[in-house]
């Protein structure tokens, strides 16, 4: 993976999971718990998750997302 990818990723950032139709599920660690949320489709909405759990269930869920990520421009 190139080095510029691996700097794009926002701060708290611990995981992220590349969807179907190209966004990103991304893990945050609070300290206690992961919070998820899907850039395509907003699955997750920033719940929290026990970690092993959360890593199983954002592989799952990127596997069948296909909703692409709004523009940011």
């Amino acid at each position: 993976m190139p080095a510029s990818t691996l700097s794009d990723w926002p701060d708290g950032v611990v995981a992220r999971y590349l969807t179907v139709g190209g966004g990103n599920v991304d893990l945050t660690d609070d300290g206690d718990c992961v919070l998820m949320l899907c850039a395509g489709c907003g699955f997750g909405d920033g719940h929290a998750y026990y970690p092993p759990a959360a890593h199983r269930l954002a592989d799952r869920h990127a596997g069948k997302c296909r909703r692409v990520p709004r523009p940011t421009a």
